[in-house]
């Protein structure tokens, strides 16, 4: 090929590039948030998994949040039997950390991080509930409202059958929506 044809087939392509990209740009309004979309779905269902210990998750997947409220729950979970762990277990498996699922019954402890400096002055309860099968909640544990300056409270229970559960965050009077936080919590599921 004689360097005159070489140098116009560059051009050529070089144009049809400059074309190309420029209308991708231009059109991404139309194609991009679809892709997008789709790109972080596949993203979402083949490549994370869900977590199941808290070491398994990012900060935001055990974060429970209001309009005005934020808090982060790690739950320690300590079984009743080897059954209830779903088999054998070594000593360090049983102390692993989980969100908001454990894999059976027992004992359960609840460490509860405010993330809002303000919340911490506030008065805070804490109320961790079962469902019954008519879908009403009964009371299991709770923590009368007090402030909390440390940013942490505890709550211990007793998770008594595979199912499901409400830990409940109540910030000062609780009056509305935006001051209450419930993080739902299976168990065995």
């Amino acid at each position: 090929m004689d360097p005159a044809r070489r140098l116009n087939l560059m051009l050529f392509l070089g144009i049809v590039a400059l074309v190309g990209v420029n209308g991708a740009l231009f059109t991404y309004g139309l194609w991009g948030p679809g892709l997008k979309q789709s790109m972080d779905d596949f993203w979402k269902a083949n490549v994370l998994k869900p977590a199941v210990k808290a070491g398994d998750r990012t900060i935001s997947e055990c974060l429970g949040v209001s309009d005005f409220y934020s808090a982060h729950v790690t739950t320690y979970f300590l079984g009743d039997s080897d059954e209830s762990w779903g088999g054998e277990t070594n000593d360090m498996s049983k102390y692993d950390e989980y969100c908001d699922r454990v894999p059976g019954t027992g004992k359960v402890i609840f460490a509860v991080t405010l993330m809002e400096k303000e919340a911490r002055n506030e008065a805070v309860a804490l109320s961790f509930h079962a469902y019954q099968p008519d879908g009403t909640l009964k009371e299991l544990a709770s923590l009368p409202p007090k402030p909390h300056g440390s940013g942490m409270l505890t709550l211990d229970s007793t998770v008594a059958h595979k199912g499901k559960y409400l830990l409940r965050l109540a910030f000062g009077e609780a009056k509305n929506k935006e001051d209450i936080i419930e993080m739902p919590i299976a168990a065995g599921q």
